[in-house]
């Protein structure tokens, strides 16, 4: 009993260190996803995608709004490409995001597994 209070008091301070850096790391990573978004928004190729797979959220807590991660697949510079997307749409708009329909994307000149999509929110 006596070693944990005395280890204890010595590690308190490591917890809350490593919640902050955790918190720390995800703020970078967002930020980081936003700039390069903004740059793919801005230099990026338009295409067009077929949608392939849709997986939609199993708690969707936005209203009037369906959150799903989308499949794609696309063909750049002669390579065919299959990339993964999260989106927020309309409930309205249901029928347009389904497998074999078309949708609009940006994609990065550089990489192009990273892609934008136009008409539609992104995550």
């Amino acid at each position: 009993m006596s070693y944990l209070s005395y280890i204890m008091p010595k590690l308190a301070w490591f917890i809350p260190l490593c919640i902050l850096l955790f918190v720390g790391y995800v703020v970078y990573k967002n930020r980081q996803r936003d700039a390069q978004d903004a740059y793919i928004k801005e230099h990026g190729v338009s295409l067009e995608a077929e949608i392939s797979d849709v997986v939609y959220d199993k708690i969707q807590r936005i209203n009037n709004y369906f959150v799903v991660v989308a499949t794609v697949k696309y063909n750049y510079n002669g390579k065919n490409v299959t990339s993964k997307r999260g989106l927020s749409f309309l409930v309205t708009d249901k029928e347009k995001i389904e497998s074999g329909k078309i949708i609009k994307i940006k994609v990065n000149r550089d990489m192009p597994e990273q892609f934008y999509y136009e008409d539609y929110q992104n995550y």
